[in-house]
């Protein structure tokens, strides 16, 4: 049996960020940052991203006994939810559904932001870099669509916190330079 502390991970360090860009947008194949037309999000919330694999199974079972045989997966969703804290037009743009250049008029020192009656799907493109010392991890996304939103406080004792759960549809893969994968160890 092989047991390495070094590969157990704790995610959160300063440099961990979610990336958005338009739709469409070319994932980056590097090991760096992505640039723009990327934007990063800023602060999370300390209860970090939680991303979420569900697989529905079939169980098929034979007639002797009931006693299943095989399994199957009809249907897998991925998604994560972040509690983003920074209240900008990154930010309010996917929340509320509003086009960030039509939807916005710059009046002197204040802006009026026209928001939609009903919201639309709402995606992006996605890399989510997960720091944990010198071990980076990148979860790339071609597509996420926004889908719940969280309640958002406006009170004095409380943050306000923009809560979306989005669906990773799509081509997604992980970019990491753990020794466990990129090394001769595992």
């Amino acid at each position: 049996m092989s047991k390495n502390y070094d590969n157990i991970r704790v995610y959160g360090d300063l440099e961990s960020e979610i990336f958005l860009a338009p739709k469409g947008t070319v994932l980056p194949e590097d090991f760096e940052d992505p640039t723009t037309p990327f934007r990063g999000m800023g602060w999370l919330s300390e209860d970090g991203i939680d991303l979420e694999v569900e697989a529905e199974v079939e169980k098929f079972k034979g007639w002797q006994g009931g006693t299943t045989v095989r399994t199957k997966v009809t249907s897998t969703d991925k998604t994560f939810t972040a509690q983003f804290l920074e209240e900008t037009p990154g930010t309010t743009s996917i929340f509320y559904g509003y086009d960030e250049d039509n939807d916005v008029t710059i009046n002197g020192d204040y802006a009026k932001i026209d928001l939609p009656e009903s919201i639309g799907t709402v995606a992006r493109t996605a890399v989510i870099k997960f720091k944990d010392g010198d071990v980076t991890k990148y979860l790339c996304c071609e597509e996420i669509q926004a889908g719940e939103r969280g309640t958002v406080s406006h009170k004095n004792d409380d943050m306000t916190i923009y809560e979306i759960t989005f669906t990773i549809v799509g081509k997604s893969f992980i970019l990491s330079n753990a020794e466990s994968f990129v090394g001769s160890s595992s």
